[in-house]
């Protein structure tokens, strides 16, 4: 930095400027410039505290080091995620897993199977039926059996309800112990993958256990398959307990576009989707995970080496589900969640799902009139928002009871993390929903009905919308 711009703006003598004209042509007298030796004990003082204040160019040592950790922070984030994104490419043809066995040969001395719809299904019961005891289906969520249930179904079955209650679990495919198919018919109700899939197995498993209505609790993507169960035959249902739950905050009605700009329109839905908010980044991964899963080779080597690791992070007891990350996880929990990995066909039915999963933008809330209870976790983050919104928008514009439970300090699976709460919740829920239940119409009963064509979504109070 030269004396110049040292001088500029200091408070010297008059003598010791001279004059400079603006573009105004007014006369200024600023300073004159002349060299630090010059200058008074002050303006050399002055002249030190501008350098040392002025912003200095880092040295070499100092971009090095930059550049160091800049290429230090690439390799341990971005080359291992090419790394697994290039492998299963590289990986060839998948040999067959030797470690498998049929699901049967997993199963515990209370599992009992059941085929419905060509699909043979793994489920848990415990209680009975009867007046004042209703029944209790339980749902779980994306890579969950009815292991998440173990320590729900007896105690529910012997306290829920007036004079306890009968407590169905059963496992979706590709999860727990349930077949994992490898072919299928074509058509819309083909592919057994999908969560209206599970919705049909859930209402044919009902239907065999000789079920007309049951009190439905999803957990997490459980409670996706609850509302695809609920479009399908929304009187088979008595009320809903969605725990943790995996759902569109927004209702079928809300997305309508409406003159009188109440509500929101279909414009608003799509900024507030993944496609709209992502970066280029993001979409770009996205459409190559894709790609990748669409091809058998490539998928199967992705899930088997992304199940595996997870596998293994499960071993040590990092379930990575719990608001407390250090909370003691017993060694039968361990076993009790790796279990379905030794089940024949665990990759490619896992690959199947994958593929076949989709979000829904929307649900039908508005034509709720079954009594809600929502359970969620303070810790679960977007999830317990979305439950949230979900729960305000049937309080204030949906046509049910509705309340929300939010335990403090609690992730994503209440009924692990604080097991005391939430099974005083629930049986209070379900014996709640069994004082009220009305009896079922006449000719509404699963039994009753002629054929399997799924009843109408909107009861007969509501006015179904006018489709074009």
């Amino acid at each position: 930095m030269d004396a110049c711009h040292l001088c500029q703006g200091t408070n010297l003598p008059t003598a010791q400027r001279r004059s400079v004209r603006t573009s105004t042509n007014r006369t200024l007298q600023p300073v004159r410039c002349f060299k630090t030796s010059e200058m008074g004990t002050s303006d050399r003082q002055l002249s030190s505290n501008l350098e040392s204040s002025a912003p200095r160019r880092p040295t070499g040592s100092a971009s090095q080091q930059l550049l160091q950790a800049i290429r230090k922070q690439v390799r341990k984030e971005t080359v291992p995620w090419f790394q697994g994104m290039l492998q299963p490419w590289l990986d060839g043809a998948p040999p067959p897993l030797t470690d498998t066995v049929p699901p049967e040969q997993l199963a515990d001395f209370d599992s009992k199977f059941i085929t419905v719809d060509g699909v043979r299904l793994h489920y848990k019961e415990a209680g009975s039926s009867g007046p004042g005891k209703p029944t209790v289906l339980l749902l779980h969520g994306l890579n969950g059996s009815t292991f998440s249930w173990r320590d729900v179904i007896q105690p529910l079955s012997q306290h829920g309800g007036i004079e306890g209650c009968r407590v169905i679990a059963f496992d979706r495919p590709p999860y727990g112990l349930s077949e994992r198919p490898m072919t299928w018919p074509e058509g819309p109700e083909g592919n057994p993958y999908t969560s209206e899939a599970g919705a049909r197995y859930a209402e044919g498993l009902l239907k065999a256990l000789g079920v007309q209505q049951a009190l439905v609790v999803g957990h997490s993507a459980g409670a996706l398959t609850a509302m695809e169960l609920f479009k399908r035959n929304p009187r088979i249902i008595s009320g809903f307990c969605f725990v943790a739950p995996a759902l569109p905050s927004a209702s079928s009605s809300s997305r309508s576009s409406r003159s009188d700009g109440i509500g929101k329109s279909k414009d608003d839905d799509k900024k507030d989707s993944f496609i709209w908010r992502a970066s280029l980044g993001q979409q770009l991964q996205r459409l190559y995970m894709r790609a990748l899963l669409q091809n058998e080779n490539a998928g199967v080597n992705y899930i088997r080496r992304s199940l595996q690791k997870r596998r293994d992070e499960v071993a040590l007891g990092k379930l990575q589900v719990y608001a407390d990350a250090g909370q003691q996880v017993q060694q039968k929990v361990i076993e009790g969640y790796l279990r379905p990995m030794l089940a024949d066909n665990w990759d490619r039915g896992s690959l199947y799902s994958y593929r076949a999963f989709s979000f829904p933008s929307d649900m039908p809330y508005e034509a709720i009139t079954q009594p809600v209870m929502f359970i969620t976790g303070e810790k679960d983050g977007a999830l317990t928002k979305g439950a949230k919104k979900v729960s305000e928008l049937l309080q204030t514009e949906g046509n049910c009871k509705c309340e929300y439970a939010e335990y403090e300090g609690c992730g994503h699976v209440p009924m692990d993390e604080m097991p005391d709460k939430f099974m005083a919740d629930l049986q209070r829920f379900v014996t709640d929903v069994a004082s009220d239940r009305q009896p079922l119409p006449r000719g509404d009963t699963l039994t009753d009905r002629v054929d399997d064509a799924p009843l109408p979504l909107y009861p007969p109070s509501k006015t179904a919308p006018v489709q074009d």
